[in-house]
């Protein structure tokens, strides 16, 4: 009997110490957000990718993908503690004929508000890779919540070739998934 008695005051004791008493954890394992191409009449987009110049020189790239709308919607809520851990990314030329077997790595990095850019995702062309229609990045597993600036990240991609990439502009779309957990308390 004694016991009953007891919770009550240990759930108060727990409120005044500023620990939640009740909580709900959301874990959303993957969601994609797609930035098409220019050439597909949207905005925000992809730009076209300048042509190769010289093997070897990188090719710096910066676009905003606006992710804080996208997000779902538990994972926007400011007053809950968020996650939000790149997964993988993934680049399609929008013309079939583009072949990416020239690009030795492509990098996917983020800006911070302030400081040097964070790399979040990685492509490395497999040795003996013939045609390559369209380029895999692994995530790092860096969580970008910090990276957000107005709902966006400033997204930077990195193209290093090591042998003929496309010789003329070219369009794609860059597709990102992301791993999302959120502890929303409810007292």
């Amino acid at each position: 009997m004694r016991h009953r008695s007891l919770a009550p005051l240990a759930l108060l004791g727990l409120a005044a110490c500023g620990a939640p008493l009740l909580s709900a954890q959301v874990v959303v394992e993957r969601f994609c957000f797609t930035q098409p191409a220019c050439s597909a009449g949207t905005s925000p987009c992809l730009p076209p990718i300048p042509p190769g110049g010289t093997a070897g020189v990188p090719l710096v790239l910066s676009i905003p993908v606006p992710l804080g709308q996208n997000l779902p919607p538990l994972l926007r809520d400011s007053g809950s503690d968020v996650e939000v851990r790149l997964l993988d990314a993934r680049m399609t030329p929008t013309a079939g004929a583009t072949d990416l077997g020239g690009i030795q790595t492509l990098d996917l990095s983020v800006q911070p508000p302030t400081g040097p850019a964070v790399t979040v995702a990685h492509y490395s062309r497999a040795a003996g890779a013939g045609a390559v229609p369209a380029i895999d990045l692994a995530g790092q597993g860096v969580d970008v919540v910090g990276f957000l600036q107005s709902g966006s990240l400033q997204v930077q991609l990195t193209v290093q070739a090591d042998g003929p990439p496309p010789s003329a502009p070219w369009d794609a779309g860059l597709q990102v998934c992301f791993y999302g957990k959120t502890v929303v308390s409810y007292l």
